[in-house]
């Protein structure tokens, strides 16, 4: 049996270009596509900055756009969810609290690292950033604020490893960041993943804005990218906004009894397909 996932990353609300309309006409293009969905997962950077009313906001309209699609929807963070606590020193997650509270949306708890979720017989490992429950210590941008006190030692990744690899069909991992070797902005902190278990049959991350030539400056529109040490692919679906990644892009991936069986890259602001990747991925 087949099923289909809308996947997202960097929607930046409050960031100029990005708000709750970018979200809306997203959702109106994939409804309007006829798409049967599955599940949405969303790769993090929901929000821009450390204002609380921006926060606020986005954890309201972010679900009531969702609550649309009908899905279940599957969440992590990326390192602007740390904005607040990195600049005021105050924990402060609203749409993280609201992924936790409510039964259809699926998140880890705000200090663990990832969660697992089984779709048809895949694997789907997310992965994002998080954060001690009194703040003293944060992951932002794949790194520790503080390496002493961070609890998941290099023990704890490669008892994920190890669970990857036990559960013996296909995997699919799914984080904010790249993973090192050709990924755009990758996370020292998912080196210790690598090289990633022969199971292991796609890696897909956000961040790394496509067409954005300050922060993704090396091959700011490649999206189909290498792993180090592997012969698996990471596809980078961003991004939402529509300031540094003009066009506001997602993805929609397939998945078949033997794993990922195609990606497509959905442009909502041209109403268009950008790119569409078959299974095994090799390099374009």
């Amino acid at each position: 049996m087949e099923t289909q996932h809308w996947i997202f990353s960097d929607l930046q609300f409050g960031q100029a270009g990005s708000d709750g309309g970018t979200l809306a006409r997203a959702v109106d293009d994939i409804l309007g596509e006829g798409i049967k969905l599955d599940s949405a997962w969303l790769l993090g950077d929901i929000a821009y900055g450390p204002n609380p009313e921006i926060m606020h906001r986005a954890a309201e309209e972010i679900p009531a756009q969702m609550e649309r699609l009908g899905v279940a929807v599957y969440y992590v963070m990326g390192n602007h969810e740390m904005d607040h606590l990195r600049g005021e020193g105050r924990v402060l997650f609203p749409l993280h609290a609201q992924a936790r509270a409510n039964p259809r949306w699926h998140a880890a708890a705000v200090d663990e690292f990832y969660f697992t979720e089984n779709f048809g017989g895949t694997l789907v490992v997310f992965m994002g950033d998080h954060a001690a429950k009194d703040g003293s210590w944060l992951v932002s941008h794949g790194g520790p604020s503080d390496a002493g006190v961070y609890p998941h030692t290099a023990g704890a990744y490669a008892a994920l490893r190890k669970k990857i690899i036990e559960h013996g069909g296909p995997v699919v991992t799914a984080s904010h960041y790249a993973l090192d070797g050709g990924g755009q902005r990758p996370s020292e902190l998912l080196d210790a993943l690598l090289p990633l278990p022969a199971n292991v049959m796609l890696h897909v991350h956000g961040h790394a804005h496509i067409g954005d030539t300050i922060w993704n400056k090396d091959n700011p529109w490649r999206r189909n990218n290498p792993i180090r040490d592997s012969a698996v692919r990471q596809i980078n679906i961003s991004a939402m906004e529509e300031e540094r990644s003009p066009g506001s892009h997602s993805a929609v991936l397939t998945l078949g009894p033997q794993g990922p069986e195609r990606l497509r890259i959905r442009c909502s602001g041209e109403k268009r397909w950008v790119e569409d990747y078959a299974f095994p991925l090799t390099a374009d």
